[in-house]
């Protein structure tokens, strides 16, 4: 395939977005670059002053998407590679920028969610997605603000009763229900109320089916039982102090065969849940200080079973975090924000063994404006884990408005990325003797540390479309991945007393250095066609260059798409919606093949829905179709992806 095939089809796609703009005006409704905050800044910027490249998708985009889940809604977003072993949220993995799925952070109202066990679970979101105020996407390094893992970026997911913003008193009551084939049954509902000072919001995510056949011979099915439930509080005790709270749930059980091994023998189930609990207290001092404590207390559940006879990997994950910030408004110009954190991650396995690991960091970050249009944003972090010491991490962000309708913007920062309990224990204390074939944590691994540089302008040339573009550039050191070694190499690496020396293994290891440079480019066109029809569109195309030293081909790295195209358009109508989304993928073929992954190096995918509104813009009859043209690919290891998924239901929303 032609290798700018991928561009040329992001320019096909937003060549008619970008008419359609040149042609059309804004609704009055849609806000500009600079008037959307993103509170994952930490100083509270709007999007124009933050100095990178912030993807921003609002509660009200959330339900017209042509998905059933956050991380399937995550797949159609530019510029941003979900990796997946299985459609309706099964599982997922999270890349930004060429990184690996562990070096992406994950947020909820700016408390880390990502598990200590692997960042496999990163996507297991414990939220609803009625709850969800605003998801922000930031692309580069985040360890200056939030710690460890935010190499390739951070997504934060900002809900309606924790955000400190004001909705108009109210009840809004919402649900998507859809059944379908292969026994699928969907709901996504919710509610959010607010009056004199008072905030309840809820929701039920649940995606459950029979699933499509794996293609064994046995007959089996990529089944799944998906639930997550959320349910918070938040309460203004006084004109200065609030209280906010909340409760949520995921439980996840599936088929999960040839999620982690390509061996025919495989059978794999798995089961997990996630138990979260968030509290936070916030305090105005004044219109120019406020303090905020947050607490989050969690505990999850993996429960994975080879084949019905094997011995199960049962892991018990404990995880605790709180932090304390305080923002100062000094003058127009400069605003700061001071504040640590601290957590505790412990895990008890049959397979990994019982540790706990505490980790601590103080961090300060400023927003400066020395003259009109430029933003300067400073972060420093004094970071210390016991699983690699004391770390100083610096960052700095700029950006300078050219105009009103051109921001140019840079940003450089250093990156963390400790490895998880499964990268340093996994099969170290499993009963009896590890099978060939398995992964063997390694308890020296050493830290991942990088730097990273970007630069891109964004540009306004009408109200109805932005068009950005952005340069990167990242260095990083020990890459964790998985070796194939002999067994009597793993034993003389780590005295393990339960592996085969004449057997082969997959040995986790710090390789080599990598550096990753890229472009990421986008449209996106908010217009108004007419009265009460609106056209709203994003494509982006990334491009993402890998080079390492030696020979050895890494696994992670070896799934990373060299070229990327995502995007979706809608057509909205009070009585009728049409809106369609898709990505197109491309790989490094030979490095696939050199791992012996059943890994598809290029595909394409699309989704659809159509709505008609039964009772206008309250009640609308709905049909999607994922995989609309029936592809069939496999985005990781040798797991299936499902092929083409009809559905049909209804999609409500009141509000009084």
């Amino acid at each position: 395939m032609p290798r700018f095939l991928p561009l040329a089809a992001a320019l096909a796609l937003a060549s008619p977005l970008v008419a359609t703009a040149q042609q059309l005006t804004a609704p009055p409704d849609t806000a500009r670059l600079a008037d959307v905050t993103v509170y994952g800044s930490r100083v509270g910027q709007t999007e124009g002053q933050t100095g990178r490249y912030v993807t921003v998708i609002p509660a009200a985009a959330l339900s017209r998407y042509p998905v059933n889940s956050l991380d399937d809604l995550l797949r159609l977003l530019p510029n941003l590679e979900m990796q997946s072993r299985g459609s309706f949220g099964t599982q997922a993995d999270v890349t930004l920028r060429g990184s690996t799925f562990n070096q992406v952070l994950l947020l909820l109202d700016g408390m880390r969610l990502n598990d200590p066990l692997t960042g496999h679970f990163a996507a297991y979101l414990p939220i609803a997605p009625s709850e969800i105020e605003q998801i922000e996407i930031v692309r580069g390094p985040g360890a200056a603000l939030y710690g460890p893992d935010a190499v390739g970026g951070y997504i934060n997911i900002v809900t309606k009763t924790f955000a400190a913003t004001h909705h108009p008193d109210g009840v809004q009551l919402a649900g998507t229900f859809l059944a379908g084939e292969y026994g699928l049954k969907s709901t996504n509902a919710g509610f959010y109320g607010q009056d004199q000072g008072l905030r309840l919001g809820g929701g039920i995510l649940n995606n459950t089916a029979a699933g499509q056949l794996v293609g064994t011979p046995d007959g089996a099915r990529n089944d799944f039982k998906l639930n997550t439930y959320s349910l918070s509080g938040a309460y203004q005790i006084t004109d200065k102090l609030s209280a906010a709270a909340r409760a949520s749930f995921d439980r996840r059980d599936y088929g999960a065969r040839f999620f982690y091994t390509t061996n025919p023998g495989d059978q794999a189930r798995e089961t997990t849940s996630r138990d979260w609990y968030q509290g936070q207290l916030r305090y105005d001092w004044s219109d120019k200080h406020r303090t905020e404590v947050q607490l989050v207390g969690t505990s999850s559940t993996d429960l994975y079973l080879y084949t019905p006879t094997s011995v199960a990997s049962d892991h018990l994950m404990h995880y605790l975090n709180v932090q304390a910030q305080h923002y100062w408004t000094l003058s127009s110009a400069v605003r700061l924000t001071l504040g640590g954190q601290a957590d505790r991650r412990a895990v008890l396995s049959n397979d990994r063994g019982d540790h706990t690991l505490w980790h601590q960091g103080v961090f300060v970050v400023a927003a400066l404006a020395p003259w009109a249009g430029l933003s300067l944003t400073p972060a420093l972090r004094l970071d210390h884990d016991q699983s690699y010491g004391t770390e100083l991490v610096p960052q700095l962000n700029a950006s300078q408005q050219l105009s009103e309708r051109l921001t140019v913007r840079a940003a450089a920062g250093r990156g963390i990325r400790a490895p998880n309990f499964t990268e340093q224990y996994t099969s170290n204390v499993r009963p009896g003797v590890v099978p060939s074939g398995f992964n063997v944590g390694n308890p020296a691994l050493a830290a991942e540390r990088t730097w990273s540089y970007e630069g891109g302008l964004d540009y306004q040339p009408w109200p109805a479309l932005l068009l950005r573009g952005t340069y990167f550039n990242r260095y990083g050191r020990n890459l964790i991945d998985y070796v194939n070694q002999s067994g009597a190499q793993v034993i003389a690496a780590t005295g393990l007393t339960n592996i085969n020396p004449a057997a082969s293994y997959r040995f986790a290891q710090n390789l080599f250095a990598v550096r990753t440079q890229g472009i990421e480019t986008e449209a996106t066109v908010r217009a108004a066609l007419a009265p009460g029809l609106r056209l709203e569109g994003t494509v982006g195309y990334t491009w993402v260059h890998l080079s390492t030293e030696g020979d050895v081909q890494s696994q992670y790295l070896s799934n990373v798409a060299r070229q990327l195209v995502a995007g979706n358009v809608g057509l909205t109508h009070r009585r009728f919606g049409v809106y369609f989304g898709g990505l197109y993928k491309q790989r490094d073929a030979a490095a696939t093949a050199a791992l012996g992954r059943e890994l598809t190096p290029s595909y394409a995918v699309f989704n659809l829905r159509l709505e008609a509104g039964l009772v206008p813009d309250r009640v609308w009859l709905t049909g999607q179709a994922l995989n609309l043209f029936n592809a069939k690919y496999a985005d990781l290891l040798g797991a299936q992806m499902p092929t083409r998924w009809l559905m049909a239901g209804v999609r409500v929303a009141l509000a009084r």
